[in-house]
């Protein structure tokens, strides 16, 4: 009787067991759609460019200069003055952290004593010191995303299976990591970028995204123009998403699809969007954004 009753434990613990996992896992999850990615790539910025190096990287800073930040959380728009030495600030705020932040991304780039005769968008020329270039960081990024994504594509053998999911959660990460980085760079110290050639249908939108988050950095922070820029930004990172996710859905199967989830899914490292908002500089609508959430 007892051997009866703990071979029946050992099943229902491996049946809740599956259970459990299959929770864990919804079975081949629809794609986003382009309104639902527009909203969380809001999400994401304001994640990237805000909430994370003001809240949880620069406490101090921000306590230091609590008006400064405070008024960019706000949205209200800096002088040029206020946005040079906000711009340093907040360089100086990712250059403490850099060290940390490059264990979550080995694409980051540093470079030092960067462009040093080039005027740069606070009143002086290059970017001294040793730092996270942005534009680098991306570009590895980039690098990294196609890599990834022709791996998913020419998987083959036994462990095809296992080689797609892989690199299309690798695919993943490595668009948020675009974004991640380039979130950041209107808030930044930086130099003006020369575009590239478009080689393929991603990077004929990521030029474009680069040279409007360049340009947003160049502007006072929280204008119009730079609004506007950022604005322009995203809607070509939305692009960017769209492909990649359209990549991933044809190649991969329905179980290989509920393994790897949707883009900005926690496998693929994306940071919580739980209680962002995007009230500061807004894109789209708030009940889009309230869906997103």
């Amino acid at each position: 009787m007892k051997t009866k009753l703990r071979r029946f434990l050992g099943w229902l613990a491996a049946v809740l067991a599956v259970a459990f996992v299959a929770l864990l896992f919804p079975f081949d999850p629809p794609k986003w759609t382009a309104n639902e990615i527009a909203a969380r790539v809001d999400l994401l910025n304001e994640k990237a460019a805000i909430e994370t190096p003001h809240h949880t990287l620069g406490k101090k800073i921000r306590a230091a200069h609590l008006a400064l930040f405070e008024k960019v959380e706000s949205g209200q728009q800096l002088t040029a003055e206020e946005s040079a030495e906000y711009r340093v600030l907040y360089q100086s705020i990712l250059n403490q952290k850099q060290h940390q932040l490059s264990w979550l991304d080995d694409e980051l780039t540093v470079l030092t004593n960067y462009m040093p005769d080039k005027q740069n968008n606070v009143g002086s020329f290059g970017i001294e010191g040793k730092h996270d270039h942005h534009d680098a960081s991306a570009e590895a990024n980039l690098v990294a995303l196609r890599r990834d994504l022709q791996e998913m594509e020419s998987a083959s053998g036994v462990l095809a299976s296992y080689t797609r999911v892989r690199a299309a959660i690798e695919a993943y990460k490595d668009v948020n990591d675009i974004v991640l980085h380039m979130a950041t760079a209107p808030q930044t110290k930086s130099v003006q970028r020369s575009a590239e050639a478009s080689t393929d249908e991603l990077q004929a939108q990521y030029e474009p995204m680069m040279a409007h988050f360049k340009s947003a950095q160049f502007e006072p922070v929280n204008s119009p123009a730079y609004a506007a820029d950022v604005h322009a930004a995203l809607d070509r990172y939305d692009v960017i998403v769209s492909l990649v996710q359209d990549r991933v859905y044809a190649h991969l199967g329905p179980v290989e699809r509920s393994l790897t989830q949707r883009w900005s899914s926690w496998r693929s490292l994306s940071p919580s969007l739980k209680g962002v908002t995007t009230k500061r500089i807004p894109r789209t609508a708030p009940a889009a954004v309230a869906k997103a959430d």
